[in-house]
């Protein structure tokens, strides 16, 4: 550990001690992680090689950075970046409800991160979770985490401040399986149930609720309440606590809240699309000139001119913006006529353009079907970023993909970033040259590598698994997966009513609307054949 040196004590935890350290190589401040013994048994090893593994896998704004994992006279230590800020449990609450939706979407969108690498928190509470001075949300203190190929490993947290008493606390503490803090778990995990995601997402609604009411949602109910009801019970309801929440975030805040996991959200991930949808809705009403004409587009895909018509997929969307956010390539597969392209082309991208992948890069859109001759398609769409009187990007990309990524890299500037959006993505084996595949593949899979890139596919779902055929690319489908479901009856009726009522009509009845949406959802490619 002679690289790095130890500037103060920041903190003590039940398993080591967090110092602020200076990386002497790098000229760096770190906070560097001590496991709390002198002589860790084995079992404290492998819970703190536990949280570094956790951590190791994350890659996102919203959770610390792991920057090295080691040892100094047997004792591990985990070296991650030095966040400047506040925790949550050290700020004054209660906090406005609009704050709290943007503290909520941060973590939201770390937690979804974490779980999409296969990552459970367990620990989820204020105190492991950053405000920066910037103003970002990190999610931190991995050390109750569990990676779900790997055994549960780790012990019952005391609670982090002073509260309520907890009701037969000793029960909790005599039962090896429970982990956490008891005032955010889950009623599931408080009984001694394997936690899951939804078990997250439940101590993620706890500190929302805490982070608006000023207290958590345990502490509304009766301390003297039996252990089993105490765990159980719905707390008071948030709108009954802060009179000016918006009804529509109290809801979101109550659904992970709620006592039986499955009427929580499924994912994280829906979370983030939720609170997303919410947050753009309060800052940046729907604009723009509404198209002349047919509102509905039959077997078209919606072009981003024609976004205004492009109604029920606003989760999805949102998914797929936030997929994008934490991973350079993201593939869209699903049914033909389900609806990818639009989904990209109206919803996605234009919302990409408008900053929606966040502040510090301006995103420009490149777009391209593959067709007869791919790796031509894919030069003319990236030629723009060459410089001019350098080799044809067509022959780089036949010849040495790597050389014209390392063309595009020496151009790239570090302000400017690049989406390559591939539509239709089956073209490589229904009509182009069979010998282009593999290249475009690599040069495709290469971009996605450079800073400030991300790149968007599309295939049927009937080609799906030909991908795994094409160097590069069939080690990242399984990651880069997004699967595209058909609209359900809910989503459909706006898909009918919401481009109708953009020009002003309406339909005759309610009983129509709803056959006509039964209809839409009863076939694969309904939806386009109603249109």
């Amino acid at each position: 550990m002679g690289e790095y040196r130890l500037l103060r004590l920041l903190g003590r935890g039940g398993m080591g001690q967090v110092y602020l350290a200076e990386d002497t190589l790098l000229e760096r401040t770190v906070a560097l992680k001590l496991i709390a013994s002198v002589r860790p048994d084995e079992a404290a090893r492998k819970r703190f090689h536990a949280e570094a593994r956790a951590i190791a896998r994350l890659s996102h704004p919203n959770v610390v950075t792991v920057h090295r994992v080691g040892e100094v006279d047997g004792r591990p230590y985990l070296v991650t970046e030095f966040i400047r800020g506040q925790t949550l449990g050290e700020l004054a609450r209660p906090i406005a409800p609009e704050r709290v939706l943007t503290i909520a979407l941060g973590l939201a969108r770390g937690l979804a991160a974490a779980h999409r690498q296969g990552v459970l928190h367990r620990d989820i509470k204020p105190a492991n979770a950053m405000l920066t001075e910037d103003g970002e949300v990190k999610l931190l203190d991995f050390g109750l985490a569990k990676l779900l190929e790997g055994p549960r490993m780790a012990p019952l947290e005391a609670p982090a401040r002073a509260a309520p008493p907890v009701p037969a606390l000793r029960e909790l503490s005599d039962a090896e399986d429970l982990m956490g803090t008891p005032l955010y778990m889950a009623p599931e995990a408080l009984r001694g149930e394997p936690s899951t995601r939804r078990s997250d997402l439940y101590s993620l609604g706890a500190v929302l609720y805490e982070l608006c009411a000023g207290i958590a949602p345990r502490q509304t109910l009766d301390e003297q309440m039996p252990f089993e009801a105490w765990a159980s019970a719905e707390p008071t309801p948030l709108p009954e606590r802060v009179k000016d929440v918006d009804p529509r975030f109290a809801a979101l805040v109550t659904r992970c809240l709620h006592t039986e996991p499955e009427r929580r959200f499924a994912s994280a991930d829906e979370l983030c699309a939720a609170l997303s949808e919410l947050k753009r809705e309060r800052e940046q009403p729907p604009e723009g000139e509404v198209p002349e004409g047919n509102p509905y587009r039959g077997l078209r895909p919606f072009e981003a001119e024609h976004r205004a018509f492009f109604f029920g997929r606003s989760m999805e969307v949102e998914a797929v913006l936030e997929r994008l956010r934490a991973e350079p390539l993201v593939l869209v597969t699903g049914d033909s006529g389900v609806g990818k392209s639009s989904l990209c082309r109206a919803g996605v991208l234009p919302r990409v353009a408008e900053g929606a992948l966040g502040p510090g890069r301006h995103y420009r859109t490149l777009s391209l079907i593959p067709g007869a001759r791919p790796l031509a398609a894919l030069a003319s769409a990236t030629e723009s970023l060459l410089e001019k009187g350098e080799a044809l990007p067509s022959e780089l990309l036949r010849t040495d993909p790597r050389a014209f990524v390392r063309e595009l890299l020496r151009t790239q500037g570090r302000q400017a970033g690049t989406l390559l959006f591939v539509d239709q993505l089956e073209e490589l084996f229904t009509i182009g040259a069979p010998e282009e595949a593999a290249p475009f593949a690599e040069g495709v899979v290469r971009l996605s590598d450079l800073p400030g890139v991300r790149v968007l596919l599309t295939v049927r779902g009937d080609f799906f698994t030909r991908l795994a055929s094409l160097p590069g690319l069939g080690e990242q489908v399984a990651r880069a997966l997004y699967l595209l479901r058909p609209l359900s009856a809910e989503a459909a009726r706006g898909a009918i009513v919401g481009p109708a009522q953009s020009q002003g009509i309406n339909f005759e009845s309610e009983a129509l609307v709803s056959t006509l949406a039964e209809s839409a959802v009863s076939s694969a490619g309904g939806l386009p054949l109603l249109q």
